[in-house]
């Protein structure tokens, strides 16, 4: 026993093996510098250690590790601790709160700019092509400046990409065909969505004639608004599912909570469209934070976001065209 502290043990490694092959659940642990390191220490560190127990249980098994994530996961809708600095975070506050501030002056830039006069421009009018066009522009132009505002906060802070957000990791075929089927089922969850509000709401909205107005009636008008579907399914993903999702959960720490909050800043930016659009507005919202959340990737909701809202143009080339 007396010799045992004073002998080094040989090192026994097995042929073709590495030591943490042969023993998955072990890690070598930093070494003393020098000798006056050991002497100090009055006895040899242990050259070895045992790692977590469900490493040990499980060296090649996921079932630790999915129970881990599982319970991760649970703890992550349960707890709430706020956070007004922000500290996991993918921006800085004030680029949050800059961002938030735009948002709700949205309403006043439609005003302003008036590009909700289409409204009042009937669709058989010679005005009505300029007013569209104006109509699809400011949205355009508004979806991107909210786009670069975010890309900006992320930049900055410097944590991630903007591709780690979208979360576009995942590569081959596989991947593709994961995204386009889980696209597939949340298209047909807005659909269903969409056609029950106009089912059940339908008789009680009194701007249905405002809506008609907004709809392509050229080629020109059609390829105006599929620009802007697929910069709101494109943007809007980006800065709700991904950037503000992001954001309230650093503030409160609790993914329910955040994905409420992000989806009730998406249906207040609808608030355009009247009072009855945005039930269906908040349904969709949930729709597809549920997709976000599930896939860990904003490229399903993006597919189906963007043909979704681009769905009226993609009709329109196909009937006269």
């Amino acid at each position: 026993h007396e010799l045992a502290g004073l002998l080094p043990l040989p090192r026994w490694r097995p042929r073709g093996q590495g030591w943490q092959e042969h023993h998955p659940g072990l890690r070598r642990l930093p070494q003393p510098a020098g000798r006056r390191r050991i002497e100090a220490q009055g006895a040899r560190r242990p050259r070895y250690s045992i790692g977590p127990l469900h490493r040990v249980c499980y060296p090649n098994d996921s079932k630790a590790d999915a129970g881990h994530s599982i319970q991760s996961r649970l703890e992550g809708f349960v707890n709430v601790h706020f956070d007004w600095r922000l500290r996991s975070g993918i921006a800085s506050p004030a680029n949050f709160v800059a961002l938030l501030a735009v948002l709700f002056v949205f309403p006043l830039i439609l005003r302003w700019t008036g590009a909700l006069s289409v409204a009042n421009v009937s669709s058989e009018s010679p005005d009505h092509s300029r007013a569209f066009l104006k109509f699809c522009f400011v949205l355009t132009g508004f979806l991107w400046l909210i786009f670069c505002i975010a890309l900006v906060g992320i930049r900055q802070c410097g944590k991630i990409t903007w591709r780690q957000l979208i979360g576009t990791e995942r590569h081959g075929w596989r991947a593709v065909a994961g995204h386009l089927s889980v696209a597939a089922a949340a298209f047909v969850g807005m659909d269903v969505i969409g056609n029950l509000s106009n089912s059940v709401l339908g008789p009680l909205q009194h701007d249905r004639a405002v809506f008609q107005s907004m709809i392509a009636k050229s080629g020109v008008e059609a390829l105006a608004f599929l620009v802007l579907a697929l910069s709101a399914g494109f943007v809007e993903e980006f800065v709700f599912r991904g950037y503000i999702q992001r954001q309230c959960h650093a503030l409160c720490g609790n993914t329910a909570l955040a994905a409420f909050l992000q989806i009730a800043i998406f249906t207040q930016g609808h608030f355009y469209q009247g009072w009855l659009r945005l039930v269906p507005v908040m349904l969709i919202g949930l729709v597809l934070t549920i997709t976000a959340l599930w896939r860990k990737s904003l490229v399903p909701g993006m597919i189906a976001h963007g043909f979704g809202d681009g769905l009226v143009s993609f009709m329109f080339f196909f009937k006269y065209l």
